[in-house]
This record gives structure tokens, sequence and C-alpha cells, in this order.
């Protein structure tokens, strides 16, 4: 019986997006770095043997090792060609064959030692066994270096092609499928506008770290015209994804071997995802399930996880199981999906991750699924946030069971999902049902006026609420709004006196208050109170309440200065959001991180974290303004020519930031700063400290005092008696301005321990390179060049910055600040009319400032006074 033909979807009309002709080299700069080891390297292997599966991205890494050695002549053979193999010499074709090429470097290093070569094979597996002699004895010549590719598909390789590293010539290097970050940042540059969340959530997932799968389904995609454009990016308009013909003419050499049981074996893996072990083989035989996995098509993961439901069966190959899963003609994918129905027993016993699987199989059977099941599987999706899940399985229970509880539970994946023209689409549409719908949709229309930040609007519809709901919306309300004296009083009271449903989030508000009132500690303590209260929900945490608390525990943990503890929590939620395509969680949980790097110092990490692309970003006004503001913060301590396009958001009123306001004005008062407006960034930083102060936003107060202290500007008139503060890092943040303040070399240097203590590097080489100029103008000239030395080794750590305090940083250069305005506004390319222009001062004063400040630095010119200012390593 011949294998069934796999076949593709009708595509609708429409306008298609541009390809990416060359997607962004991303996740192997590691490997990339070895390779270059080696092919540099006098000693050791003469090369580097690249092994893989299909699609792995072998080839791609061949062709950026090709400019590592730009003084070795090229020689690159592709032997997928078979007989008519192409050969280039640094580029160019050459008609020589491959036998002339091969021989050719040892002949000519015989006569001319001074030349080198580097060969590169890819797919050597391939290649004529005739040549396999030559391509060891190139591998073995000290002039050659040698990169060679093959692919690894359970087959044994040809004896020649392991002699090269089973005999240690070459090193051997199994390349790994792309990380999940790595796959959000390959994603993001195949399509110009991006990809929309739930569809570069759906790719990411089907390709499993195959770069290759990503990228042939991205490009079917737009062939087809099954994309979509909405809100400014991209969707997929079919609830599959397409099956490329690329992809199955590389799986016919796996499938063709198949006999038509075996086939049917991985069509119903492929069809389950990852099912159960015991139900696979319930439902098939045992012996070819053996057959299947010692020819490496099936494999069983998770033998060992404690709590797991037993080992899950998947197909190995991502390329076979989208083809499986995706192109079954839909009669034999609903016998198929109905055999899975009847081997995984009655739907009522159906719990957790499988109750939504098997919901799911009914869906896409075109059956209706029961309404317990279907209950319990729309529970389970909201709870974990596997929001594409959620929104077909509470789109089917709305279409076969409409009632008041299914639209609210759509209504509350559309939110989720960030899908408001959605929501308010379909609250229009059942609210003509009647009142009993209507009352029961305006706690979601209030929800999603309140993630979209729509304020004036939420206080209209808020009086149609009943009370405790009322309160509810007004205390996050007034969070986002940056009133945390008021929130946190709002919460505590919600927490006491109202219903159980938001005692967990009324809970989750007060931690965050606290942090921004500068009591860390007492947000440390509330933590464990919540985290016991979590475990005790009923049908187990939400995964927005567990997400958010745990940012919320590692932000404590940032504020008390406990650094290493707080960035262990933030990399583990973020990876498994990003890990488990938990869409808007992981670009929430990215945010957080990316604060804490930028703290630390690794600005070019906070950047990357903060700059959300069209697949990568939250949705909620909230949040979107949050990320903006951060990668502008961050982006404002890098060198001027490796800052990222401004991310912030045009005509951002403080307003508007709300809780993220300080930020806010940190970023433009660095702005002011930089454009020689000192009098105007000191404003800034004055009027929003003053609106901390006055709402208790005791941590905010701090990050304004600082922040006008690394700026050199006066700094607002706080007494240090009015700030009531906890944990290490904020204390450390106030006592730098106090010691700024007092020009106390010794104080900023307890403020500088204090700072690498935490693991706030740049902060503390900021405070050491402050001390430096403390102790110079006393004539401190061996404490000014051990505190230097200090700053430069915190440096290190950092990766390139550009701040004011570092400076000048180890130069006798006692400039005053006017000085240091001009000389950084010359610095940045600025003639000295356009500087008088901006300082409101003549042509002639800067001329004579500038004149001054080469003088003292000893510079001759502009290009080497920015060079000069720059901080080492930078």
């Amino acid at each position: 019986m011949p294998p069934l033909p796999l076949t593709s979807h009708p595509v609708p009309f429409g306008p298609a997006p541009d390809l990416a002709f060359e997607p962004v080299f991303v996740g192997r700069v590691g490997e990339l770095e070895r390779v270059r080891h080696a092919l540099t390297s006098a000693r050791g292997a003469r090369g580097v043997l690249v092994a893989g599966p299909p699609g792995i991205g072998k080839t791609r890494l061949l062709r950026e090792a090709e400019t590592l050695t730009p003084q070795r002549r090229l020689i690159s053979l592709n032997c997928r060609a078979g007989a008519g193999t192409p050969v280039f010499v640094n580029g160019e074709p050459t008609s020589s064959g491959i036998a002339h090429m091969l021989t050719e470097p040892i002949r000519n290093t015989a006569r001319n030692r001074s030349r080198t070569w580097q060969i590169h094979v890819d797919d050597a597996d391939l290649m004529d066994p005739a040549f396999l002699p030559l391509l060891n004895e190139a591998a073995r010549h000290p002039d050659v270096k040698l990169l060679v590719s093959v692919t690894t598909d359970g087959k044994a390789l040809p004896a020649g092609i392991r002699a090269l590293w089973s005999d240690h010539a070459l090193v051997r290097m199994d390349l790994q499928p792309l990380g999940a970050t790595d796959v959000k940042q390959l994603t993001d540059s195949l399509l110009s506008g991006g990809l929309g969340r739930l569809s570069a959530s759906r790719l990411a997932g089907m390709c499993e770290g195959n770069p290759r799968l990503l990228l042939e389904v991205a490009r079917a995609a737009v062939e087809r015209r099954m994309l979509t454009r909405v809100d400014g990016s991209w969707h997929f308009t079919d609830e599959r994804l397409p099956l490329p013909t690329s992809v199955l003419e590389l799986i016919d050499p796996y499938l063709d071997a198949l006999d038509a049981e075996d086939r049917e074996i991985l069509e119903l893996v492929a069809l389950a995802g990852e099912p159960r072990l015991t139900d696979v083989e319930r439902l098939c035989d045992v012996r070819r399930l053996e057959r299947l996995e010692q020819r490496d098509l099936l494999r069983t993961d998770g033998e060992g996880d404690a709590g797991s439901s037993g080992p899950r069966v998947r197909i190995t190959r991502p390329l076979i199981r989208h083809a499986l899963s995706c192109g079954l003609p839909l009669l034999r994918r609903r016998r198929l999906l109905r055999a899975w129905m009847t081997a995984c027993g009655p739907a009522a016993s159906a719990e957790g991750d499988d109750c939504v699987r098997l919901a799911e199989w009914h869906v896409d059977a075109l059956v209706r699924p029961p309404r317990a099941l279907l209950d319990r599987a729309v529970g389970q999706s909201l709870r974990q946030q596997t929001l594409a899940s959620a929104l077909r399985l509470t789109r089917s229970a709305w279409q076969h069971y409409p009632s008041v509880p299914t639209a609210e539970a759509h209504a509350r994946a559309l939110t989720a999902a960030a899908d408001f023209s959605g929501l308010t689409s379909f609250v229009a549409g059942v609210r003509g049902r009647g009142g009993e719908y209507t009352g029961a949709l305006r706690a979601a229309e209030a929800r999603g006026l309140l993630l979209q930040a729509r304020y004036p609007e939420l206080e209209t519809l808020l009086p149609l609420l009943p009370q405790t709901e009322r309160a509810y919306f007004r205390t996050v309300a007034q969070y986002f709004q940056g009133r945390f004296a008021r929130a946190y009083a709002s919460a505590d009271t919600l927490r006491r006196t109202g219903p159980e449903t938001h005692a967990l989030e009324a809970g989750l508000i007060m931690m965050g208050s606290l942090c921004h009132m500068g009591r860390p500690e007492r947000a440390l303590a509330l933590y464990r109170t919540l985290r016991q209260e979590l475990e005790q929900t009923a049908g187990g945490p939400t995964r927005f309440h567990a997400d958010s608390l745990e940012e919320l525990h590692a932000s404590a943990l940032h504020y008390c200065g406990r650094f290493d503890e707080a960035e262990g929590i933030y990399w583990r939620e973020y990876t498994e959001a990003l890990e488990k395509h938990h869409v808007r969680v992981d670009a929430q949980r990215g945010l957080a991180l990316g604060h804490l790097l930028h703290d630390r110092g690794i600005v070019e990490g906070a950047v990357k974290c903060a700059t959300f692309t069209s697949s990568y970003q939250v949705g909620w006004r909230q949040w979107q303004v949050k990320a903006g503001i951060h990668a502008a913060l961050a982006a404002s301590a890098l060198p001027a020519g490796r800052r990222p396009a401004d991310a912030l958001p045009e005509g951002l009123s403080m307003q508007e930031a709300g809780h993220c306001a300080m930020f806010l004005a940190v970023v433009r008062a660095r702005r002011h700063r930089e454009d020689g407006a000192a009098r105007a960034a000191a404003d800034v930083l004055h009027e929003a400290t003053a609106a901390a102060l006055a709402d208790a936003a005791h941590a905010d107060v701090v990050i304004g005092l600082h922040e006008c202290a690394r700026l050199s500007l006066p700094a607002p008139h706080i007494a240090p008696t009015d700030l009531h503060v906890e944990g290490a890092f904020l204390k450390a943040r106030a006592d730098y301005a106090w010691a700024h303040a007092a020009r106390d070399p010794k104080r900023m240097g307890k403020v500088a321990r204090a700072f690498a203590e935490t693991g706030a590097f740049l902060f503390a080489a900021e405070a050491y390179a402050e001390q430096a100029r403390l102790y110079q103008r006393r004539g401190g000239v061996k404490a000014s060049a051990a505190a230097t030395a200090q700053a430069r080794d915190l440096l290190r750590r950092c990766g390139p910055v550009d701040t004011p305090p570092l400076r000048f940083l180890g130069r006798s250069v006692p400039l005053s600040d006017r000085e240091r305005t001009i000389a950084g506004l010359a610095a940045g390319g600025l003639q000295d009319k356009e500087i008088a222009e901006r300082l409101c001062v003549s042509v002639r004063t800067v001329g004579n400032t500038l004149y001054r400040v080469y003088r003292k630095v000893g510079a001759a010119n502009r290009r080497e006074l920015q060079l000069l200012m720059a901080p080492s390593g930078s």
C-alpha cells in the first residue's frame, strides 16, 4: 500500500509581507568562536567537523566562518550537488575539479611556505568516496585548515569522514537546536513588520529550534498569502501552519522507507503532540514502536520527572513532525484523532494538560467536546496562560454552549491575549442577547479599559459595577498611575475586607507599592504570606499570579541589594516562559530582567531585554510604555555609536508614564544634560522627585537624588532624615547623593564598596571614579590612582558603557561642570556655533573653554577628546 499523500490547505488572497532574504545569524556565537579558535590556532586540531540533523544551521555556520581568516586562501565545496559539486576559490567559481582543488594547497605550500589555505566542505557525507583520502590528506597538512559539515540522521558516517575526527585531525562539534531566545530573535527578523505575538509563538513552538523548518514555513506562508496584517504586525490566517514542498522533499528519504503501519504510528504521535507512553502503547504495536525508536524516529522523554504523568513520546525530527501534523487530509485526520479520543478513555477522567489536549483533539476533529471536559480545559488553559489554546477552547465553548460563563471565559482569553479590538467586537455582539450578558461582561470591559490605560472611560464605567469590583479596579489603576501610597492603602483594605477572589491580586499590588515606597524588606515578608496562599488556591495557582508573585519577589530582592538571588529568579522565570511559549508572560519577565541588568551595568543585555519586537511584546499599554522607557534608559548609558533607535513612545507625558514616571524623568534628564541644558535636566528630576516624595515613593526619590549626583546637577532640597528606605542598594544610592554633595572621598569609597557588594558594578565603578576625582582635587595622587584602578576593574564586568561620571577616568583633569558639558558636546560632533546656541553663550566663550579643556586633557582635536572621554573598555 503506497503512502498517503500530504496535502496543503487553500490560501486566502491578500497582501503579502516582505520576507528577509538573509535572516539574522543568531544562537551560534559560541560555536563560531570555537571555529575561529580552531582555524587561527597554530597548535592542536587542524579544523572542525560540524555535525547535526538536517536544517540545524550547519551551512550557515560555514558561510559565517568564511570571513574569520581573510589572510588564508579559501576553497569552498558543496557536495549536495553530487557529481556536479561546485567549487569556489575566494568566492569565485572555478572549473577545476575537486581532486585538483584538494591537492593544490598541498602542492603550492610545498613551493611557497608563506601561503596558507582554508578548505570548507559542506555536506561532506555526500562526497564521492574516491575523494575522501584526499580530504584526509589535506586535513593533516600543517598549512591547511579544514571546516567540514556532515548530516547525522541516524546512519553511520562514511569511514573516511569518521577518521577525520576519530583520529583527532578535526574537532567534532554537534550543533544543538536553537534556544528559545534565539528562536524569538530569528522569528522577529523574518518579516517586514514582524509576526504578531500568537503567530510568532506558534511558529517558534513548531520549529523546536530547527532554523531551516522555521524559515521554510515562513517562506511558504508568504508565498501562499496565508498572512494578514492586523495592528501593524502579521498573523496566520489558518489554524494550521503551511506545509512547504521543500519540507516534503527533505523528509521523503525517511518516510519512503516506512510501511503503512509504521507511517500511521508516526502520524498518530504527530497529531497528539507529545502523548503519554501508556496511551501510545495502548493504541500501537509495541514492536513497531521499538523499531521506530531504533531508527531514531521516535523517542521518550520525562521518565524521571517528579510529579509528571509518566514518560511522553515524541517524533525526533521537527521536519517530520510538522509535515505529518499539518499535511494529513481531513478525513484521515479525523479518524486518527477519534482513535486518540477512544484510547485515552472517558473524557471525565482527563485532568491537567491532558484535558486541554483531549479537548483540542475534539476541536481539530470537528467533534463537539463534552461540556464538562471543555469547561475543565478552558479553566486549565487560562490558568496556565497558554493563550493560543485558551482562545480556541473558549471560542469553541461559546459556540457550542453559549452562556454567561462561556462568554466571560472568552472575554477573559481575549483580554489576556491583548486582543482589545476583538474584545470590543465580542462584547458588542453579546450585549444584544440581553441584560444578563451586559452586566456580566462589564467587568471584562473594565479590565480591557484598564489595561489600555483608558482611565477616564474606566471611571465612567465603574459606577455600573458592584462596590467590591469598583474598589478593585480603582486600586489597580492607582498603582499603574504611580500613586503608590494610595494604591497600597486601598489594596490593604481590599485584602482585609474584600472578596477572596481579589485578595491575592491586592497582595501583589501591595508588594509592588512597597518596593516603590522604599520598603523592600516588608515586601519580602509579605511575599512569604502570599506564597502560602497561592499554593493553597483551589484548582491550583494561575500562571499570571504565580509568575507575577515571583517577579515581585525578585524585584524586592533587587531593591534590597540581593542581586544574585534576584537575577537567578528572573532568569528562571524568563527562560521557562520562553521555552513554554507563554505569550505576554515572557515579555513581562524579560522586561523585569532587563531592569536588573541595567542596574548591574550589563547595559547591552538590558537593551535587548527591554526592546520589544512585534513577536515579543505584552500588548498591554502600561507594559509597552514601561518597555520603551527602560529601553531608552539603558540605551542612554551606551556609547553614542552603539545606541539603538529610540524606543521611547513619542509625546509621552509624565502622567502617561504612571508607575514609571521617575524612570522617564531620568531618561529626559540625561538627554537634556547631553544637550548641555543642565537647568532643564535639573528641573525634570526635581519635579519628579517632589511628586514621588509627596506620595511617599521613597525608592523613586532615591533614584532621583542619585541621578542628580551622577549628572552633576544641583540636588533637590531633601534632608536625609526625610527618607526612610530599606535595603543596601537603595541606601547606597541615597548615600552616593549625600557623599557627592559633601565632596567626601571616604564616604564615597564606602558607597562604592556597598554597590560592589550588591552586584551593581556600573554604579560602583562610577562611585570609584568620583572618589578618584575627589582625591585628585585634594592632591591624593596614590589614593586617586587606587580608586581609578578599582573603577576600571569593575567596568570589565559591564561591557560597553558611557556615563558622565566615567568620562576622563584616570586623568588629572579637574574640569568644571561647564567645561565637562562643552567637552561632551564637542566630542559628540557639534560645532562651536551649535554649542553656543544650545548653551546660550557666545561662540568665543565656547572656543576659549575648549582651548582650556584641550590643554588640560592633552587632546589636539575633537576626535582625540572623544577617545579620552570614553571609559576604559568602551
